[in-house]
This record gives structure tokens, C-alpha cells and sequence, in this order.
């Protein structure tokens, strides 16, 4: 019998052959406050951790994801554009790295991911898997944004990507006009 996240795992990419999934799946919704970062293992890219509450005034885009999941990594092309596009207009990015195999967890591996991948935004990894609880998230990956008072606006589980580019006009425009909210 598989175990509960491969039994996720597996959901999931059933779901993607149909187009992906929406964000109402996991727990933490539009609305409610953003949790905040629980540390589990190392920063990259942070010379100092951020928090939730030190990002405000800030446009946040909460990523969780694990660099070996092939959704994940389709994804990264979305978000690097964006980064590169908004980041002067407020916008920043945090992945919260939580692994799903036990070749996840060294910190040299995902060190490596990030070189290789060309990642600059902040990564947490969540060995423990404490952030990944706090916003009882299910599905890799999954993109929290998060308005400039700390509140989550918009959810999505799924690869935004040029397979599957659905959600990417609408996260886009949610991101554009909470940047432009003061």
C-alpha cells in the first residue's frame, strides 16, 4: 500500500493530465493570514531569514516545492520571469523547500539545485516539514501569494508552466494588482 504522500503524489499527477488543480484543495485560503516560516533546516540566498512579518509592505509569492518533483522545476521558468519583471515593484519570492525522498534532505543537494537552477530568492529548507504543516499544504507545488498586510490572497497547486499555462494569466494579474495596492 503506498504511503499517504506518494498516494498525494500520485493524485496529483493524475490531475495534471487534466489540466491541473486549483488552489481551493489545501487547507490554508484566500483570506486568512500567511503563517509564517518555521525553520527546519538551512537558509540559501537569506543572509538574514526572513520572516512574514518582515516582508510586509512587500508582495510575497510563498512557493512550496522540493527541487526533485518534475512540476516543480517546470515551474521555476514562471517564477524567475516574474521575479525579474516586479521584484524593483515590491515583489519577492520565498521557496520553502520540503522534501519528499531522503536524497531531498542534505543541504549540499539542494545547494546544489539552487546553483544549478539559477535560484536568488530565499529557500528555507522544512526537513521537519513544520511550514509545509503550518499551511496544511498537500500538493507539490504550491504558490501562496500574499498581499503587503501579510494576508494570503491567492492560492495555487499545480506546475504554472507552458504545459500548463491556465493559471498563469489570472496568478499574474492577481500579482499585478496587489502590486499596485498601497
Amino acid at each position: 500500500m503506498p504511503t499517504p504522500r506518494l498516494r498525494r503524489r500520485w493524485t496529483l499527477s493524475a490531475l495534471f493530465l487534466f489540466g491541473g488543480l486549483v488552489g481551493s484543495a489545501v487547507a490554508v485560503s484566500a483570506g486568512q493570514p500567511a503563517p509564517d516560516f518555521i525553520r527546519g533546516g538551512q537558509w540559501f540566498n537569506a543572509p538574514t531569514p526572513p520572516t512574514i512579518a518582515s516582508l510586509r509592505g512587500k508582495v510575497v509569492i510563498v512557493n512550496l516545492w522540493v527541487y526533485s518533483c518534475i512540476n516543480c522545476h517546470n515551474s521555476l521558468p514562471t517564477l524567475k520571469r516574474w521575479y525579474d519583471t516586479y521584484r524593483s515593484a515590491g515583489l519577492e519570492i520565498v521557496g520553502i523547500h520540503t522534501p519528499e525522498l531522503s536524497s531531498d534532505r542534505p543541504a549540499a543537494n539542494v545547494a546544489a539545485a539552487l546553483k544549478v537552477d539559477g535560484i536568488s530568492w530565499p529557500v528555507m529548507q522544512d526537513n521537519d516539514n513544520a511550514t509545509w504543516n503550518a499551511y496544511n499544504n498537500e500538493y507539490w507545488p504550491t504558490f501562496y501569494l500574499i498581499d503587503r498586510r501579510g494576508v494570503v490572497r491567492m492560492v495555487h497547486a499545480g506546475e504554472i508552466s507552458s504545459r500548463y499555462p491556465e493559471a498563469i494569466p489570472g496568478l499574474e494579474a492577481e500579482l499585478k494588482k496587489l502590486l499596485a495596492e498601497k
